[in-house]
């Protein structure tokens, strides 16, 4: 007998062939919105990801429920397509919802005064904003509001400009603020950042002009000062764990006890930048565990001119990572963390990162190799170093006879558990 189907407004029902095995099949569950199933604030924090206005248009037409969630969003997302009107009427509806977070994205194309942007912002800064992104480019000053600069709930000030602009606010009161990024900002003085020292917890400058500088707190754990022009920077934050540090400039750095992580790109001739001496200078990195460092081999050229009565110890290093231009310039650095770093677990030799945050700037250095004693007949530190990972980045058209040597040097003293060779 044919499967028979039964019309009609229910279910349909399939029976099988087999009258002994005729069972009426389940109906399926009517579909279900889960989306909108979720609670208020779970739908708000996944629109916050969004551009505003595709939550307010298209998003909010879904459903009834979606209508009105962008008016109580705690994060707004606008750019430089968004309408005067459209952005300023936002505001405007949404009465006294709160607001966690706002990103400004502007493009400066013409000269005009952003009357309305700078409106937006201080209408976020008068809700009680914890988080302020801003992003401007093209030809004309943005000229950030001082009222930025005065907000009692700011946590985070992300600030990133094409155009250089220079900030001289004329007062500071961040008092919860725990994380600065500036990007292409002219700093005259230290007022800004010293201001912030009580409880500024990240600091992160890129491609800053900084003049004289000094960073002083007790308060910041997370410390980046790259691709910046300055003239002399003195960095004296003891409770530091994390450090990026480009030298362009003279450099005095304080003792660090608590570092973990360091990343140092040397720009140019020690000498002319490390102060007091170079000596100083290491120590306060030899606390570190996870080392990489830049152009290394012209502060080593130092040091051995004015060798201190004794050199740093780095007790706790466990990786280093050597990034340099050629592979002759490879021996001193390496004979020298062998011989101050006992703990040393993992090496690594990169010829192809070199002078990356440099290029900014135009200093990048083309320096050859200053060895001047054979490298077999190098003081290295005893066979028995312990490390367990080698790693070599080689080109594989350059330096290949010093590439052999250094080779088989490095087989021969550190005896490395594994060892790994990408060329490239």
């Amino acid at each position: 007998m044919p499967p028979v189907f039964r019309g009609g407004v229910g279910p349909r029902r399939c029976f099988a062939r087999d009258p002994a095995k005729r069972t009426a099949m389940p109906a399926e569950a009517p579909g279900r919105d889960r989306l909108s199933a979720l609670p208020d604030d779970l739908l708000q924090h996944v629109l916050g990801f969004l551009d505003t206005r595709l939550a307010v248009g298209p998003l909010s037409l879904l459903s009834r429920r979606w209508r009105h969630l962008w008016a109580s969003m705690p994060r707004l997302n606008l750019d430089a397509s968004v309408p005067e009107r459209f952005g300023s009427v936002l505001f405007l509806l949404r009465d006294d919802a709160k607001l966690h977070t706002f990103t400004l994205r502007c493009s400066r194309t013409n000269n005009q005064a952003f009357v309305y942007q700078h409106w937006w912002l201080r209408h976020a800064v008068s809700k009680g904003i914890r988080v302020l992104h801003i992003a401007a480019d093209g030809a004309y000053r943005f000229d950030l509001p001082d009222c930025v600069f005065n907000c009692a709930t700011l946590e985070e000030i992300v600030l990133s400009l094409t155009i250089p602009e220079e900030i001289a606010p004329k007062s500071v009161c961040l008092p919860r603020l725990k994380k600065l990024r500036l990007v292409n900002v002219r700093l005259p003085d230290s007022s800004v950042v010293e201001s912030l020292k009580s409880g500024l917890e990240e600091l992160d400058l890129h491609r800053c002009s900084l003049y004289q500088f000094r960073i002083s707190s007790h308060t910041v754990k997370t410390l980046s000062v790259t691709a910046c022009a300055y003239e002399e920077i003195h960095v004296s934050a003891p409770n530091v764990a994390s450090l990026r540090l480009t030298v362009a400039g003279r450099v005095k750095l304080d003792g660090m006890p608590s570092l973990l992580t360091a990343w140092v790109n040397i720009s140019g001739h020690g000498a002319n930048h490390l102060a007091p001496n170079e000596h100083d200078f290491l120590g306060a990195l030899c606390s570190t565990q996870h080392l990489e460092l830049f152009n290394f081999d012209s502060l080593l050229q130092d040091m051995m001119q004015n060798p201190a009565t004794e050199d740093p110890k780095f007790g706790k290093l466990k990786s280093l990572y050597l990034g340099e231009l050629v592979v002759a310039d490879f021996y001193r650095p390496f004979a020298y963390f062998l011989n101050h770093a006992p703990n040393l677990a993992s090496l690594t030799l990169d010829t192809s990162k070199v002078f990356e945050e440099n290029v900014w700037n135009r200093k990048v250095s083309c320096q050859v190799s200053t060895l001047k004693e054979p490298y077999d007949k190098m003081n290295l530190a005893p066979e028995s170093t312990g490390l367990e990972m080698l790693r070599l980045r080689i080109s594989k058209g350059r330096d290949a006879a010093e590439y052999s040597k250094m080779r088989k040097l490095l087989k021969e003293k550190t005896k490395p558990k594994e060892m790994e060779v990408i060329w490239f």
